[in-house]
Parts: structure tokens; sequence; C-alpha cells
């Protein structure tokens, strides 16, 4: 465990998950990851479009939103140790665990890590925009970057707006989490061991630079069940119109399908 305290609090997931739909009714929860940088809000324009039967459940990392008093993580197998054990009172009922972006590292980490240590498995994994792990290099670490270059690469994936750059205290502020998360999501070694028992659906840009079509389509290697692609008319940073896409998913899952 990571030396910030206790993480579990009394409501369940603690200070790391945030519910802004907490349901004891909910039949399925959807565990969000986000994106580098970002928080938990950063799922909230989904909330609209799912269904009532379904509990959004987003990770809120160390160092931002409620937690900005928190020392950041940089050491990626303490921080997922330390997710796994705040995720553990979730499991009591059938969820799905979504990963956005570079959260798709961290989301599919934990379904493998879930399994190898006999929890209970998610019924389906739902990522976007992220290369199948045996096609990922980590050759030009971006936590290593010059800071204008860091900001100006964040700017072009599509995840933070140019405005920022010219706030020197925002540009601070977030070059902090940026390198932190960055370290974290490029650090991190993938857990050996056979495909995932679980439906995958990934969601990818039309029009992503950066991955393409085949990197993401290669996500159906590591399932011995359903995958499903979806490419939507975007580019690389899908998060905003993934919604209905997702939302479309879990609800075909609550009816009893696959997500496809």
């Amino acid at each position: 465990m990571s030396g910030t305290g206790p993480h579990i609090g009394g409501a369940v997931g603690g200070r790391w998950i945030a519910r802004p739909r907490a349901s004891a009714e909910a039949r399925l929860r959807m565990i969000c990851f986000p994106h580098v940088g970002a928080g938990g809000a950063a799922f909230n324009g989904w909330l609209s479009a799912l269904p009532e039967e379904a509990e959004l459940c987003a990770v809120r990392l160390p160092g931002r939103e409620n937690r900005i008093a928190e020392p950041l993580s940089e050491d990626w197998r303490l921080l997922l140790a330390d997710l796994q054990e705040a995720l553990l009172p979730l499991l009591d009922r059938p969820f799905v665990l979504v990963g956005h972006c570079s959260g798709s590292v961290m989301a599919y980490e934990l379904a493998r890590r879930l399994r190898d240590a006999g929890h209970r498995e998610p019924d389906m994994l739902v990522l976007s925009s992220t290369e199948a792990p045996a096609l990922r290099r980590i050759d030009d670490p971006l936590h290593l970057l010059p800071t204008r270059e860091l900001l100006d690469r964040v700017v072009e994936f599509g995840g933070m707006v140019k405005e920022v750059l010219d706030d020197p205290d925002l540009m601070a502020m977030f070059e902090r989490i940026l390198r932190a998360d960055y370290r974290v999501i490029e650090r991190l070694e993938y857990s050996a061991g056979p495909p995932l028992d679980i439906p995958v659906t990934v969601v990818g840009g039309r029009h992503d630079p950066f991955v393409s079509h085949q990197a993401m389509a290669a996500w159906a290697a590591e399932t011995t069940r359903e995958f499903c692609l979806h490419l939507l008319d975007a580019g690389h940073y899908v998060l905003n119109d993934a919604g209905r896409t997702v939302a479309d998913t879990v609800r075909h899952l609550l009816e009893g399908g696959t997500g496809q």
C-alpha cells in the first residue's frame, strides 16, 4: 500500500470512487477509469444516456478533484494494489470495467489481477482509443518530455484545451498531474497469463491519427469470448462521443446480450 493513509471509507469505494448516481437497486456497476490528467468527473456527461439500472462508478486518483491535497501516485504497483482494494466492496453485483484512452491500460490490468486473485470478474471489459497489449510500445515516454512539448502533445491528443497553456498556474498544476500519470501508465507492465474469458468491446475514432483501427482490432486476441469494435466519426479523444455507444452496450448487456 502507498503511504497516503487508509483508502476505504464508510461509503462503498471510499474516496477512490465517485458515485454520482449511487443506487442500492442498481443491477450493474460501470467502474470507469479516466484518461491521463483527468478525474472521475470526466464521465459525468454519460449519466443522462445510461440506463437507470446501471450505476456509474468513476475512479478518482490522488492529487485531483477532492483529493487535490494528497500526493500523486507515481508507482504503478502500489497504485494498482490500492485500486484493487478499493474496488472489492463494489464487486457484490455484476460490473463492467470501462477504460477511456490511457485508462484502458489500468482497466485491462485490473481485470487480469481480479481474475488471478480469484475475485469476481467483470461481465465485460470496455476500452477506448488504445492499442492492444501485444502492440504496446513505449519508445517515446511522454513523462520525460520538456514542459511545453508535453503539454502541446496532450492538446494534440484532444485531452486539454489550448487556453490552459496561457495560464501559468493551471499549466504548472496540469503538468505535475500529467507527468505523474504518464509515469504510471508508461511504466506499467501487464501481467502474464492466458486471455480473459469475458467479452471485450473497444470504442475508437475512425480518424484517430495515433491509434490505428488494426491496433484496436488486435484486442480480439485478449479474450476467448465475444469481441466487438465500434468506430465512431471522431479522432483520438472519443470520451464525449463514446457515451451513447457505451450506454447502448451496457443496455444490451442488461438485457442478456454480450454488447455486440
